[in-house]
């Protein structure tokens, strides 16, 4: 009875948020989004040799997103991430993992994503395909998108779009060879932001 009850309250949450969505969709909203830096994080974890897991983050990230809410699977979106901008709250692993043996951060600046399709599931889930180039190879790479809320800032009082997009990396197969043994090679990924109209 009360795993019943509480599939039934999370549909009636969804489709409400769902219903919610859709209904945005009338109103006087951007086609064109960018990323608000100071709301967004990239973050990543790796098991470090099977004792721990490691995380970090990458905290200079640009992206815009060009999102129809009439037409969702025309959407399209792009990322650049700054590689020097890794932390993982350790300098001197920070500074390891920014040499050539990792991501090789004077040669290879930036990392980047660019969507081919986009294909929602439903108004607040799709799946985003794309292509992403770490250390100059560029690679298909999809995402699992979560659109949380759309609506209009309360303390700007301009329209504001919470996502969340999750993936994994498979460093090695971008050269990214390094500890192999011992540090994860397929790497999840968890980006959070917000998205504020492009000016």
């Amino acid at each position: 009875m009360i795993n019943m009850t509480m599939k039934t309250t999370a549909k009636a949450l969804f489709v409400s948020s769902a219903l919610a969505i859709t209904t945005m969709a009338s109103a006087a909203l951007p086609t064109q989004w960018e990323l608000d830096n100071s709301h967004t994080r990239v973050g990543f974890s790796v098991s470090h040799m099977g004792f721990s897991t490691t995380m970090g983050h990458f905290s200079d990230v640009e992206g815009t997103v060009n999102y129809d809410m009439k037409a969702p699977n025309q959407a399209s979106m792009e990322f650049t991430i700054a590689t020097d901008s890794i932390d993982t709250n350790w300098d001197a692993r920070d500074k390891h993992l920014k040499t050539d043996e990792f991501f090789n951060v004077e040669k290879y600046p930036t990392m980047t994503f660019k969507s081919t399709q986009v294909k929602f599931i439903n108004p607040q889930q799709a799946k985003v395909t794309g292509d992403f180039t770490l250390l100059g190879q560029t690679k298909p790479l999809t995402l699992d998108v979560t659109l949380n809320k759309i609506d209009n800032s309360p303390l700007t009082k301009e329209p504001v779009a919470g996502f969340r997009a999750t993936g994994t990396i498979d460093r090695a197969a971008y050269g990214m060879t390094a500890y192999a043994s011992g540090i994860t090679t397929n790497v999840p990924i968890q980006i959070d932001g917000e998205l504020v109209e492009k000016k």
